[in-house]
């Protein structure tokens, strides 16, 4: 089983950004692309 996760806790947790809302900025900005296109902060992402 595979848990999945809100995209800007993932990046945060990875530590890409700083805190969990500038991630949720930068998904807003469009600095992040998920499969070509621009994600909502709250995206589920799963491993895989």
């Amino acid at each position: 089983m595979s848990e999945q996760v809100r995209l800007d806790k993932w990046l945060w947790a990875a530590r890409f950004y700083k805190t969990r809302s500038l991630a949720a900025q930068a998904i807003g900005g469009g600095h992040v692309q998920l499969n070509g296109g621009r994600p909502k902060p709250s995206r589920p992402i799963k491993p895989g």
